[in-house]
């Protein structure tokens, strides 16, 4: 990968002298080996190699403190008459800057802020010079600023798998005309600077949509060929999953590790900055609350830093909110079987306020059955496994349709105990797209009507929820 030349040219006697090397990198501590064999049997008294420092020096000082040697096998053209190498050494010293701190900048938001619409997301994470290298990076999204991943394609495993095969020197350029991955999942993009100084290099990558990973429903693939001049380290890959939380749909996206090395090179990464630029998919919250977007940073020694960018969005008060509602009963009823009762909230098409609470009041003509109140799931089984609740804590199915997804959200809903609480709780639990969303309603019965509160529902758009209650 790398060569290193001793060019002499003596002014005085017009000798030029070209001696080749090979310089030998450790794959693990990026040590620099120089070996310069068959040199010209020249007699000389003193041989003097000096590396230029400052911004264009080539060399960097060790990121710790201590003694560091330098070693060396010189081997005489007498060899192997005159016996083994000389083996002569010299150390130096690092005494400043012995205690790095890892305090990274952070910011983060969308372009623009308007509640209820679509603008890019961008991310900045960087250091300085004299702190430690970044290992990993964990970002949480505040409720509501959520994407649109219907009609976003995803990056197959084959396919990435294809663009991790790149890894080797010489095998990356390809990578910049033709991503392994298609266009149709691209999200944005990322580029990272690494190296130290004040003008540290920056490389360009791609951000794309991948299926499950890690346990999340989805995933994100950062692709970036690491291409610096003449030189090509191949392809970077870092996998990152997005977690979907339960209760109020807010995303939490855990990158794997980053590297730190690649064939023998320190990276020394400096600063990322992703921009998700896809049109139509970051979407953000229609609550105009003031929130954060937090995380975690990670560096390669452990320590770990608190990261918080403000976030609020704006405009909620033009936000117009005109939801829909149907509710019937149908079919012969009885004390034995029960009624039926199919419930229906729906909004027109266009931007408006998502749904924050729901209350629904069940007139007495149909009161809750006590048999059923009776057979509520117990919340230890509940919470455990929902599959694992009796049927006859079945109590209704129910259907949600948003724009966000390429499928409705379907699941049963359950009447669940919960301790000491007078009534059982009712819990929905939609499924679809390996997300899962739990939404929780408490219970309450007051003269033969009964109420249903749905106290949090996730700030994200719902074209239509139906719930049919199971006879």
């Amino acid at each position: 990968l790398l060569a290193g030349y001793i060019v002499i040219d003596d002014p005085t006697t017009g000798a030029i002298v070209k001696i080749p090397g090979e310089l030998k990198t450790n794959e693990t501590t990026g040590q620099i080996t120089g070996v310069f064999d068959d040199n010209p049997q020249l007699p000389f008294s003193e041989l003097k190699l000096r590396f230029d420092g400052g911004e264009r020096g080539v060399l960097a000082t060790p990121e710790t403190c201590g003694t560091f040697t330098t070693t060396s096998s010189l081997e005489p053209w007498s060899a192997p008459y005159s016996g083994p190498p000389a083996t002569p050494s010299d150390s130096f010293q690092i005494t400043a800057g012995c205690t790095p701190g890892f305090t990274p900048a952070f910011t983060a938001g969308t372009t623009a802020n308007q509640a209820g619409s679509f603008a890019p997301f961008t991310l900045t994470f960087s250091r300085e010079d004299n702190e430690q290298p970044p290992g990993g990076l964990t970002v949480t999204l505040p409720t509501g600023l959520v994407g649109k991943l219907a009609g976003v394609a995803e990056c197959s495993e084959g396919q990435l798998a294809a663009a991790q095969a790149r890894a080797n020197p010489g095998e990356g350029a390809a990578e910049l005309s033709s991503p392994s991955c298609p266009e149709s999942s691209l999200l944005g993009t990322v580029s990272t600077a690494a190296g130290v100084g004040t003008d540290p290099y920056t490389v360009t990558g791609k951000a794309y949509l991948t299926g499950p990973y890690k346990g999340a429903p989805y995933g994100v693939a950062i692709i970036v060929p690491a291409v610096a001049g003449p030189f090509d380290l191949g392809v970077v890959v870092i996998r990152q999953a997005l977690y979907i939380n339960p209760t109020d749909a807010h995303v939490t996206d855990v990158s794997d590790p980053f590297p730190t090395i690649l064939h023998g090179i320190p990276l020394r990464i400096r600063k990322v900055t992703v921009n998700l630029n896809r049109p139509g998919f970051t979407l953000n919250p229609t609550s105009c609350e003031t929130k954060a977007i937090t995380g975690t940073a990670t560096s390669t020694t452990g320590t770990t830093a608190a990261l918080s960018a403000h976030y609020q969005a704006a405009g909620c008060a033009s936000l117009p909110f005109h939801p829909e509602f149907s509710a019937s009963t149908s079919g012969k009823t009885s004390k034995a079987n029960g009624a039926s009762l199919h419930v229906r909230i729906g909004f027109p098409t266009g931007g408006q306020a998502n749904i924050h609470k729901v209350e629904l009041t069940i007139p007495s003509v149909l009161p809750s059955r006590l048999t059923t109140l009776q057979k509520a799931c117990p919340e230890a089984v509940f919470n455990a496994n929902p599959a694992g609740c009796l049927k006859e804590s079945l109590i209704a199915t129910a259907v949600a349709h948003t724009p966000l997804l390429p499928d409705p959200l379907v699941g049963p809903v359950y009447f669940v105990s919960h301790g000491g609480a007078a009534f059982p709780d009712t819990e929905m639990v939609l499924q679809g797209d390996n997300v899962e969303l739990v939404i929780d309603g408490h219970t309450d019965i007051k003269k033969g009507v009964t109420y249903s509160r749905f106290q949090t529902v996730p700030d994200a758009p719902v074209t239509s929820l139906d719930r049919k209650s199971v006879v």
